[in-house]
């Protein structure tokens, strides 16, 4: 169990390493700059929460880990593999935001299926309610903003 949220947990701070990338490289576009400065800190959050959730474990608010490890480590490589390739090629705007949108669909999906299987659905409840975002609609929104311009 320890393992997977570990995974995950590196996962959401690879994911938010590659926000500040983007931040950095659309510095110059305040607005752009936020967004990915404000997508970065939020998965940065997740992380923790994965953090959090490892320790909790032993209080009986964990029933357990429905993720494969290899599902998680995948993601993670998936990451690590895109932030390599993007550091030798920076994306443009429209491609950073394609890839923030398949990035965050992808992580929701892996949230949304639930990584843990929660003791008591009130547990259940605060966990999806802190990792319920709007990053994904400002991401498209962004893309929506960037094809009318």
């Amino acid at each position: 169990m320890v393992e997977v949220l570990g995974v995950c947990e590196k996962a959401e701070f690879a994911c938010a390493e590659l926000y500040h990338l983007f931040a950095d490289l659309f510095k110059d576009d305040r607005e752009i700059f936020y967004l990915w400065l404000r997508t970065a800190l939020e998965e940065e959050n997740r992380a923790r929460l994965f953090a959090l959730m490892a320790k909790l474990r032993h209080d009986n608010i964990i029933a357990s880990v429905v993720l494969e490890m290899e599902q998680a480590e995948d993601t993670l490589q998936h990451i690590r593999g895109l932030m390599a390739e993007l550091k030798e090629k920076p994306p443009t705007l429209r491609e950073a935001l394609q890839i923030g949108m398949e990035l965050e669909t992808r992580l929701d999906r892996l949230m949304r299926q639930n990584v843990v299987k929660f003791a008591d659905e009130t547990y259940e409840k605060s966990f999806l309610a802190i990792t319920n975002s709007k990053r994904l609609e400002l991401l498209q929104e962004a893309c929506q903003r960037l094809a009318v311009a």
